[in-house]
């Protein structure tokens, strides 16, 4: 599609035209791809508005398609003007249309649009908790009812049963939206949370407090469909207008958990529900559950002493459901009797000393802290230098675990990581910390609030934490005490540090200053009396430049200066021998200091200076992202690296560094190479990595012949317009492509298939395609099908055992030469194929087709295309088929896929048959056991009508499981 190799420098206009038309396309995918996953239900002026935004983005891209021929004719648009003209014009309506396809007010306007996923709980114990639920089940029921109080001490399980409510609203299909309120609560994060649930994207632009909550008040009152807010962990009164809640909201219930039965009063609850601790019977219950799993023999059974002192330590509990629980997950294991005595004269002693704390629970947690070896008493305390409610990716504190020297020393980084998950699930075993995923699905750790209290207790005499509090200035000199050895202000609104303040904190050795974006200087005696300082995080603050005293923290161990988008200046770092982990990712460091031993190289696109690695020798770690160049020999030098991160100047540097035995250590090694200037990197769940990007991939590259790293798992090939398809590089760059995983070829105008089917030539391209379970293919103007065979002698060869035969996911965007997707002869290759995704290939005519080549070496493969063949994919789950405009057949024969789930149409006009072989019941075709539906999507209502089938009742089988979105 893009013919961005074909022009000259001179060509700006026409540059910037790919880009913006890549801009929008990516868009287009973008709002298609909600509207179908996240099923919104927009109303119909909405739905009118995205459907005519996406017939004018459909117009600009024939309308682009018919310049792009015009100027490939003429091959610049520099001495014509009229094309110049044209193109000038284009950039301006794409760049419109980009921007009204961000959808300012948002795509969901209905709350409860929006898709929602269960959330994880604890199981209820007890018949008081079934009956508290159904109370709260039928109090949502009653008009006169509005808002419910839940409330009880800490520990007592109201947040359990709050999620329980939440999850049999949405079995239900109720509408409900969770927010955690805590105790570090303010009106500008509660009117966050809304606008995120509300899906209004732009309320982060209004600064005003009022006009924030105008907004959201405007848009619940838009609401027609009944709806539930759960408010969790309030700790006071606060006036819902301020947030934007309007007092007269039909059809809106809320549901508010807290500790103290005035916040339920003073809040306007109708009904106030007290969570009462368990009986006697359901804390042992719970207990012994907790105690052994399902299976397991108690302790007891061997010495039945044992069990009286269990039941001593349950009753202490007093019934709280926290207490039992983690007091059950800390004697897990333990079968000595002299133990089990052992640990209750330590609780009663740990209750005597803690009576007057207040919290009944604290105690219990304070005894299950006591009982963890020192190491993971302080990996728990750490944990309290996150905000309340954080879920805490656990990968990223480990980094900081290491660095803190929390962790021993071990041969590699890897084993420490091994080595830190295994504590981290140690507390969750012990009940301490709770196992969850972020966004990205990655593996998290969260402390419970009340855990998180009992912690800062403890820790109260090392630790200043004031975290996402909205701190505007740096606490006073005061608070920072001699004997501090860990200090969180993260996630706050910090704008400067007082010049001259110069705490005195000789045992400090955290400092996380991170995400206080407003902070822009550091001065120079800040840090002049931190001499044991070993974590420093400044990372996502505004800082340009960084005091030159950092070189002279020599116990430095890690620091972060990830997305610090103003910095410009790093000192020198040479007196930094101890440094083991800098990122750097997202910096745009341009200069450096007179005196240092490094030559500065000033382009758009900046370079690490030249030896500012070279004196790091315990560099374990180092990430450098997409804005900094590296070059490869400066690597090398690192003898202890173990992961980097990155973008090497050149294809001559990633070459020599590919080879080195630098890279063949590494156990994370994500290279770039290319122009990469506003690209957006997402996080990759794969160690070893490569992306080109608007390189050239030829035989012969700078440097000798291109080589991948050692078991590479993911490639990305983007805008590498000078091969044709993978047998055109080299056998010595794909050698060590046994393991991948992933492989993304991206805007690359040469590439006419994936694999040239040459006899000889299969052996060295078959290491890509073996192993591979995720291939995307987008943006591929030549691309006229996966394979291109050759016959030799009237013979026409098959692909090589293996190829292709562990591909998972197919997704192919915007490859308009491709008439057919599949052959049947690679199609008996793709037996674990579970997603084919085809979108906007304009010259699609058929997804199983015979080959030209294939029809004439049929009677020696035995092949045929005739209307009886059935085609097996046995695992396919996902068929998607967008904007196809001339694809007129899946298939001329059947296709029996038993594990098809979805299967969603959109814009396939000519489409006249599914050919899916149904199962047979005494003759009569019946729904595949896995279908849960078929949608169709856009204004194609009378398409379904239109459709012909090999059976005449198969349309009334299928449908029921039609339905039609937006």
């Amino acid at each position: 599609m893009f013919l961005l190799s074909k022009f000259g420098c001179c060509d700006d206009e026409m540059q910037t035209l790919i880009s913006k038309i890549k801009l929008l396309s990516s868009r287009q995918t973008d709002v298609i791809a909600m509207l179908q996953d996240a099923e919104f239900r927009t109303r119909k002026k909405r739905k009118r508005e995205v459907e005519n935004w996406l017939d004018e983005v459909q117009k600009k891209m024939n309308e682009f398609k018919s310049l792009e021929q015009d100027v490939q004719r003429t091959n610049s648009i520099f001495q014509n003007p009229p094309l110049k003209k044209r193109a000038e014009k284009m950039i301006n309506e794409v760049t419109e249309l980009v921007e009204q396809g961000r959808f300012p007010e948002g795509l969901v306007l209905n709350v409860h649009d929006t898709k929602v996923a269960p959330l994880l709980t604890e199981n209820l114990v007890g018949q008081q908790f079934e009956q508290i639920l159904k109370n709260v089940m039928n109090c949502l029921t009653r008009d006169d009812i509005k808002r419910i109080g839940i409330y009880g001490m800490g520990g007592s399980g109201k947040t359990t049963l709050a999620t329980h409510v939440h999850n049999l609203l949405l079995q239900n299909s109720g509408r409900v939206h969770w927010l955690t309120v805590s105790q570090d609560w303010s009106i500008d994060k509660l009117q966050n949370d809304i606008a995120n649930i509300l899906g209004l994207d732009h309320l982060s632009r209004e600064n005003e407090r009022k006009r924030r909550a105008a907004k959201i008040s405007e848009a619940i009152l838009k609401i027609k469909n009944k709806f539930v807010l759960i408010w969790d962990d309030v700790w006071e009164k606060f006036s819902l207008q301020d947030v934007g809640i309007p007092e007269s909201m039909d059809g809106c219930k809320l549901i508010f958990t807290t500790r103290l039965q005035d916040v339920c009063h003073k809040m306007g609850c109708q009904e106030k529900i007290e969570v009462r601790p368990l009986s006697d019977y359901e804390a042992w219950e719970l207990f012994v559950a907790k105690l052994v799993p399902e299976g397991i023999e108690v302790p007891w059974q061997k010495n039945p002493q044992i069990k009286e002192i269990a039941m001593s330590m349950a009753e202490k509990c007093g019934g709280l459901p926290l207490g039992i629980i983690t007091m059950g997950g800390s004697m897990r294991g333990v079968d000595d009797t002299r133990e089990w005595r052992n640990a209750l004269e330590e609780l009663e002693v740990s209750m005597m000393r803690q009576k007057d704390m207040g919290a009944e629970v604290f105690p219990i947690l304070r005894f299950s802290y006591s009982r963890l070896r020192d190491e993971l008493q302080c990996c728990f305390l750490y944990c309290v230098l996150y905000h309340e409610d954080c879920k805490i990716e656990r990968e990223g504190l480990i980094e900081k675990f290491i660095a803190n020297g929390l962790i021993d020393k071990r041969k590699t980084r890897r084993s420490q990581f091994d080595k830190g998950h295994t504590m981290l699930s140690e507390l969750e075993n012990a009940c301490l910390l709770e196992n969850c995923r972020d966004g990205y699905g990655r593996r998290c750790v969260k402390m419970h609030d009340l855990m998180r209290e009992m912690a800062l207790e403890i820790a109260r005499c090392r630790c200043m934490v004031k975290v996402a509090v909205y701190l505007e200035e740096m606490p006073d000199e005061k608070e920072w005490k001699e004997d501090l050895e860990s200090i969180s202000l993260m996630h706050n609104s910090i704008k400067e540090i007082p010049t001259g303040m110069s705490p005195r904190c000789p045992e400090l050795s955290t400092l996380l200053l991170n995400n206080n974006s407003g902070l822009k200087q550091i001065p120079y005696s800040f840090f002049t009396q931190m001499s044991a300082l070993r974590v420093l995080d400044l990372s996502y603050t505004g800082i340009v430049d960084l005091p030159s005293n950092v070189s002279d923290l020599e116990n430095l161990t890690a620091l972060f200066l990830t997305g610090c988008k103003e910095l410009r200046y790093v000192p020198p770092l040479g007196k930094l021998g101890a440094l083991q982990l800098l990122d750097l990712t997202g910096t745009c460091i341009e200069e450096v200091p007179q005196g240092m031993d490094m030559e500065v190289i000033k382009s758009s696109l900046k370079v690490l200076p030249r030896g500012m690695l070279a004196e790091l020798s315990s560099l374990q770690v180092l990430r450098t992202g997409l804005q900094i160049k590296v070059r490869g020999v400066e690597l090398e030098r690192l003898g202890r690296l173990e992961e980097f991160e990155g973008r090497l100047c050149s294809m001559s540097d990633f070459n020599g560094f590919v080879k080195s035995n630098v890279c063949r250590q590494l156990n994370i090694c994500r290279l770039h190479v290319g122009n990469f200037e506003g690209y957006k990197d997402e996080p990759c769940k794969y160690g070893i990595v490569v992306k080109f990007r608007n390189c050239s991939l030829k035989n012969e590259g700078e440097g000798g012949l291109l080589e991948l790293p050692h078991n590479i798992q993911y490639l990305e090939i983007d805008g590498c317009h000078h091969i044709s398809s993978s047998c055109d590089v080299p056998p010595s760059l794909i050698k060590n492509a046994k393991d991948l995983k992933e492989c993304g070829i991206y805007d690359s105008d040469g590439i006419e298939c994936i694999l040239s089917q040459v006899e000889e030539e299969f052996p060295s391209c078959g290491p890509l395609l073996q192993s591979l379970e995720i291939l995307r293919l987008y943006h591929l103007p030549k691309l006229s099908g996966l394979i291109k065979y050759s016959s030799r002698g009237g013979v026409t060869a098959t692909p090589p055992p293996g190829t292709l035969s562990n591909l998972k996911v197919l997704r192919i965007e915007s490859c308009g030469k491709m008439k057919k997707l599949f052959t049947p002869r690679l199609l008996q290759h793709l037996l674990n194929l579970e997603t084919i995704d085809v979108s906007c290939c304009y010259g699609m005519e058929e997804i199983i087709g015979d080959d030209e080549d294939e029809l004439m070496g049929a009677s020696n493969n035995h092949l045929s295309s005739s209307f009886s063949s059935i085609f097996s994919l046995p695992k396919l789950r996902h068929l998607r088929l967008f904007f196809l405009g001339e694809l007129e057949s899946i298939c001329r024969g059947f296709m029996a896929c038993d594990s098809l789930e979805v299967i969603s149409i959109m814009d396939c006009g000519k489409l006249k048959r599914l050919p899916f072989s149904l199962p047979l019941v005494n003759g009569q075709p019946s729904p595949l056991i896995s279908l849960k539906n078929i949608n169709i999507t856009g204004r194609q209502e009378g398409w379904w009508e239109s459709l012909e089938w090999d059976h005449p009742n198969a349309k009334d089988i299928l449908q029921p499981f039609i339905s039609y979105s937006w």
